[in-house]
Order: structure tokens, then C-alpha cells, then sequence
């Protein structure tokens, strides 16, 4: 099949878009730019993420240092911007647009000036996926503390990516545990949520986990949505997630992909990118008012937050407050203790609890050993929470079994509610075992215009398709935006189905 001629639309947008898209400081509640030379300064922040040389960090000096472990549980520190920069890996490309979030130099594009939210701090880049050597590595970061006044981890794994929809104690996770050495040693953990309401257990009550919203590239709170592919809820301890919510579309760095462009700006986007800037908000609260401590510093952050969404119980960041809190003389309400967290004795019991997560840990407990066969699993589907419903698809169920059951599924799909994530939870078990015969049934899916199924679809494409057009992805959820996203796809798709029928 030969490749149909691409009209460029995703291009063109984000050309544009840089023309109205202000600064995240200002988006933030900012009131003046952070100062390239005191905000973050004294502050180390460990970034879990992957990094390269490139003229962009070229300025960071000796500030930026990246840890690695090799296989033999090694340790390598290596001075980054002070080897030669070379063209951007895809795979570097997420870490270097977190750390230019925090850090890039200023720059003027149009009436807008563009600075990174901490510049002066210390960057340390843990470049590791493995939670062993995560952990093994910040042990090390954390015996030189001190040397670089470490105060923040930002973590950028999204919780429990190896077993979605299972609910059980966050411990459990391998990656929390990773973590527990820098939680020990009183460090601020700056966690993102994740990206998709299939997300079931999220992070512990101690990492202070950031979600998003949709802020359309502005300050102007008309113009603030929710984001539908933000979850939030009950982790598998019972403790309600995330903290706070911060921007989560078209997050301003310098231009750094790839190919070349007349562009200004890349954009992040996600809660990565959303963590990203709440933990440059704290490196700039830590360095501007150094009286104040990690725990008093989440304390205000949250306090002076902003209810606005109705649909998602969760407040969003407000500097401006938060500084006029800092400013006055504050009085910080004592911390309230953790609840204690759930725990399941006896699983088949538990299945009958008024607590849907509960419930849901009871199954998870029950499919781990096991103990529960498929088509009781079906029976539970019933269940009136999207906790345990969410539990049954993605961890009891998983792929269809035979194309009976791959029907069922389909119909589920059409009828399940998006909002919960349900939704999505059938169509990526769907995904799991599709076939290159589905190709009009998963297209026609776009007419939803609905973000997570777009990013389904370009899954399936790069699974079956590999000559079609691609779908550049960016969290966008509005319905112009994700037509033009998909422009290029629909017109190959209408070009192929034009030559199958001559």
C-alpha cells in the first residue's frame, strides 16, 4: 500500500498555537517571573527519568548530573551538560521536556516570556526503570544529600503500571517500595497520577501526587476544564488521590523534537508534565521561603488551592495564594495522621463489604491465587462500583477469549460509562489480541472524539498498519483539536477502502 501524502495538520496547529499558549509560571498564579538566577537556587531535585546531552542544557554546567546502575548494581555520575550534545533520542525526548520545564533559559515568543520555574536548582537525573536499581541508585544520591541539599523526588512513574486494575496495599507496588528511602529521609515525593481513568490503585497517601487540567494554554479560568482522562479515587489503602491538580495540555519548553521547524515551542503534556511544575513550584517556595519545611510547604500548597471543577473533587494550585499565605504570618493547622489503611483477612468474607475497595482487594487477592473461576468473575460485573468493575476487566479478565467472548466485550464497550474508565478498561483488553480485519470498526471509533479512544486507535494502527498515517498523539480533548489530530488517518483510511473496492 502506498502511503498517502500527509497535509501536515498536527504541524501547523502547534505552529499556531504558540501564538496565544502563555508561559507556565503565569498559568500557574504566578505574579512575576521566577528569577533565572535565585528560584530553586540550594534546592536538589532527583527527576526518575532518562536524559542526553543537547544544547538546550547546555547551561545547567555541573548542576546537572546523571546517576546510572548498571547491571552488576554499579554506579556511574556523570556531569551531562559537559559532554557533547548530539540530535534528541525519542526515547530521551520525555526526560529532557520534564527537566526543561523546570529549567530551560528564558525565551521571548511573541508578548510572552518563557523561563523554566526553578533554573537555579540541582538536577539529578536517576535514569533507571528497574525499581531494584531505583533503588539501588537513590540509596546512593541520598548519601550525598547534604552536597546537594536534596529536598525533592520527582516521580514519573505513573502508579501500578505492571498490574492494572488489580487494588491492593500500595506497598505491594515494587516501585513504592523503591521509593521508601527517599520517604524515610524525609524527602518531598512529587508523584504523577497517570493519564487514564483505567488507573484503578493509585499512589500512596505519602507521595504528594499531582493530577491535571485542561487550561487551554491560559490563565483565564474561563477557558479551565476538567480533563476526562485524569483519574482519581480510592487507592488500594482506602486514601482518597490525587492532592492537587495543576496544567495538563500545552506545557511551553524551547523547541526541542527532532525533525526541523519553524516552531518556538514544544509542548508536554500529562501529568508528568503537570508533577513537573508542582515540583518546581516547590524547589521555588523552598529556596524563596527557606523557614519553611517540606510537610508545611504540602500543608500550604493544598490549603491554598482552588475548588473548581465539579466533577473532580480535587483542588487545583493557586502560587498566588499560597504566597500571600507565606508572606502573612501563617499558622499551619496540624497535620492530620494517616487513616490506617484497609486490610483484607479474609478475602471471600471480604467480597460481601460495604467498601467497594474492599471488595475489590478481596478480588484481587482471590485472581492472584487463583481462587475464583472466570465465569464467577462475570457474575461480578454487578457490582455496583467501577473499583471492582475495573478489577474484574483488567485483572480478572484481561483478552477476550474467543471470539464469542470478543463480541461480548465489543457490547460491553458501547455500554459501559466513560467517565469511570470502564470504557476504556474493554477497549484495551480489546486491543490486546486485535486483528487487522477490525481496521473499519476500530477507525469508526474516532467519530467518538474522545481522547483515550484516539490513542487506542493509534495503538492498533502501528500494531496492524504500520504504512498509515501517524497519529501525533497530544492530550488535547477538545473535539477540533482531536479532528485535526486525525485528519491525515481518515483521509488514508478513505483512500484504502476506495482502492480495496475498485
Amino acid at each position: 500500500m502506498t502511503k498517502v501524502p500527509i497535509n501536515n495538520n498536527f504541524d501547523e496547529l502547534m505552529k499556531t498555537t504558540e501564538k496565544y499558549v502563555e508561559p507556565n509560571w503565569r498559568r500557574l498564579g504566578f505574579d512575576t517571573t521566577p528569577d533565572v538566577n535565585t528560584s530553586g537556587k540550594g534546592v536538589g531535585i532527583v527527576i526518575i527519568d532518562d536524559i542526553q546531552p543537547h544544547n538546550l542544557i547546555d547551561h545547567l554546567g555541573d548542576r546537572l548530573k546523571q546517576v546510572k546502575v548498571d547491571d552488576d548494581f554499579n554506579i556511574s555520575c556523570l556531569n551531562v551538560s559537559l559532554n557533547q550534545p548530539k540530535p534528541l533520542e525519542k526515547s530521551k525526548e520525555h526526560g529532557l521536556m520534564s527537566l526543561l520545564l523546570l529549567a530551560h533559559k528564558p525565551l521571548i515568543v511573541g508578548d510572552h516570556y518563557h523561563v523554566g520555574l526553578a533554573p537555579a536548582a540541582t538536577f539529578i537525573m536517576l535514569s533507571e526503570v528497574e525499581p531494584k536499581k531505583v533503588e539501588k541508585g537513590l540509596n546512593w544520591i541520598l548519601k550525598k544529600r547534604n552536597e546537594w541539599n536534596i529536598q525533592i523526588v520527582l516521580n514519573l512513574f505513573v502508579p501500578n503500571t505492571r498490574e492494572i486494575g488489580s487494588i491492593k496495599h500500595t506497598i505491594n507496588d515494587p516501585f513504592v517500595r523503591a521509593l521508601e528511602p527517599a520517604f524515610r529521609s524525609g524527602l518531598l515525593i512529587v508523584a504523577a497520577n497517570g493519564n487514564s481513568r483505567t488507573h484503578n490503585n493509585l499512589h500512596p497517601i505519602h507521595f504528594f501526587t499531582v493530577g491535571g487540567y485542561n487550561d487551554n494554554g491560559v490563565s483565564c479560568s474561563k477557558k479551565h476544564f476538567s480533563h476526562p482522562a485524569v483519574p482519581w479515587g480510592r487507592n488500594g489503602d482506602g486514601h482518597f488521590r490525587p492532592d492537587i491538580l495543576a496544567p495538563f495540555t500545552y506545557l511551553s519548553v524551547p523547541y526541542c523534537e527532532k525533525k526541523d521547524s519553524k516552531r518556538l515551542l514544544s509542548y508536554f503534556g500529562g501529568s508528568c508534565g503537570s508533577a513537573t511544575l508542582v515540583a518546581g513550584v516547590c524547589a521555588y517556595f523552598l529556596s524563596t521561603y527557606p523557614q519553611i519545611n517540606n510537610n508545611t510547604l504540602r500543608s500550604a500548597l493544598v490549603q491554598n488551592a482552588t475548588f473548581y471543577h465539579n466533577d473532580i473533587p480535587v483542588p487545583r494550585i493557586d502560587i498566588g495564594k499560597v504566597k500571600q499565605f507565606l508572606t502573612d504570618d501563617y499558622n499551619i493547622p496540624e497535620i492530620v495522621p494517616f487513616s490506617a489503611r484497609i486490610d483484607i483477612k479474609n478475602p471471600s468474607e471480604s467480597l460481601s463489604s460495604k467498601d467497594p475497595v474492599q471488595r475489590a482487594s478481596a478480588l484481587t487477592e482471590l485472581i492472584e491465587n487463583k481462587m475464583i473461576n472466570r465465569e464467577t468473575l462475570w457474575s461480578y460485573l454487578d457490582d455496583e462500583s467501577p473499583i471492582v468493575r475495573k478489577t474484574i476487566i483488567s485483572y480478572g479478565l484481561g483478552a477476550p477469549r474467543g471470539e464469542n467472548e470478543r463480541a461480548l466485550y465489543w457490547n460491553y464497550f458501547n455500554t459501559s460509562i466513560k467517565e469511570s474508565g470502564e470504557k476504556i478498561s474493554w477497549l484495551y483488553q480489546l486491543l490486546k489480541d486485535s486483528k487487522e480485519d477490525e481496521l473499519d470498526r476500530w477507525i469508526e471509533l474516532l467519530m467518538e472524539l474522545d481522547i483515550e479512544i484516539v490513542l487506542c486507535v493509534k495503538i492498533f494502527l502501528e500494531k496492524h498498519y504500520k504504512d498509515s498515517p501517524e497519529i501525533h498523539f497530544f492530550p488535547d480533548p477538545s473535539d477540533d483539536f482531536i479532528k485535526k489530530m486525525t485528519s491525515d488517518v481518515l483521509g488514508w483510511y478513505k483512500e484504502y477502502k476506495g482502492k480495496k473496492h475498485d
